[in-house]
């Protein structure tokens, strides 16, 4: 089944890049294996919880981004690492019946599990204001999991859709007016890549 329109849709895929691919970007982002060259660096924030919306839960994570996008440029590569991950997108976009899409934002977050007390859970959000649909997608078994509420505007109180938990190779699709979050990883190590998207057409292979 094909389903080109993302509105107000959450769909789990397991395995949809084979084993080999799924283990090279664990390698990668994981441990010191090259891509092209380079090792991947992470980037320290005092808190993954500090979006535009919320209030800072003072998180500690590491960051690394692939695409930024501003009020004038929308996707531009802001990392060599974005190329690893097209054919990851490829896929997901074939599974779905989408032929192209705009990629607004991708990042990846690295969170450890820490001796956490108190509410797990991190801040709902939205990524990115407008129309856009998530994708994440989960470098290595955890704890951890993604929660997708029902709400789609900011509310004092939050209704639970669906929960995730984080597992090699699965992907998550989901509308991104939805509000999400994150818990905290109690036993494991956490890592997620999350690329934004928008279904119109930019060109995102590599050039010489």
């Amino acid at each position: 089944m094909m389903y080109q329109n993302m509105k107000n849709k959450v769909l789990v895929f397991d395995d949809i890049i084979d084993l080999k691919y799924q283990d090279t970007i664990k390698k990668i982002l994981l441990s010191d294996y090259q891509y092209k060259g380079y090792e991947f660096p992470w980037y320290f924030t005092q808190d993954v919880t500090s979006h535009t919306d919320t209030n800072s839960q003072k998180r500690s994570a590491f960051y690394h981004g692939y695409v930024v996008s501003d009020d004038d440029i929308i996707g531009t590569i802001d990392s060599v690492f974005h190329y690893l991950f097209v054919p990851l997108i490829d896929s997901v976009c074939s599974k779905i019946g989408k032929r192209d899409v705009t990629i607004v934002t991708g990042k990846s977050f690295l969170q450890l599990p820490i001796n956490f007390k108190g509410e797990r859970e991190d801040s709902p959000h939205v990524d990115i204001v407008g129309e856009h649909f998530v994708m994440l997608y989960y470098v290595c078994d955890s704890d951890g999991d993604t929660i997708i509420y029902n709400e789609q505007v900011k509310s004092d109180s939050y209704t639970v859709q669906k929960r995730i938990t984080p597992k090699q190779g699965r992907v998550v699709l989901f509308d991104g007016s939805y509000y999400h979050t994150a818990e905290q990883p109690l036993n494991n190590i956490r890592c997620v890549v999350n690329y934004n998207l928008e279904n119109y057409v930019i060109p995102h292979k590599e050039t010489e």
